[in-house]
């Protein structure tokens, strides 16, 4: 989590509805289709997901009911995740635990950019 309290994927999604619907979200809580998302606006949401983090997000989740900017977040994080290999994943645990405090609060603060 940043210092705004929202998540780097949060902060993307955020980004990619104001765009879409030409307006923000006043939360991360906010219902896409209560603030004007239709099924063609969806649809282009999910490419510029797949454009932007090269997963498809599972349909029947952008479906369900309040489908908001945490719980879309929260979908392609889950779909980036499903991606990683597993050795892979553990490369990247071992690494996270030899980093500091300090370290691992710069790279969370600047969006786990190296």
């Amino acid at each position: 989590m940043s210092k705004t309290g929202i998540t780097p994927t949060e902060a993307a999604v955020i980004r990619m509805w104001t765009d879409l619907l030409g307006k923000p979200p006043g939360s991360v809580h906010e219902d896409f289709f209560e603030l004007g998302g239709r099924s063609l606006t969806l649809v282009q949401f999910i490419a510029r997901v797949e454009e932007t983090y090269g997963v498809e997000l599972p349909v029947e989740v952008l479906f369900a009911e309040d489908l908001t900017v945490s719980a879309a977040a929260r979908a392609v994080d889950e779909a980036l995740l499903a991606g990683v290999d597993k050795t892979e994943l553990d490369g990247l645990l071992n690494e996270l635990d030899q980093l500091s405090d300090e370290e691992v609060r710069r790279l969370l603060a600047d969006g786990g950019e190296h």
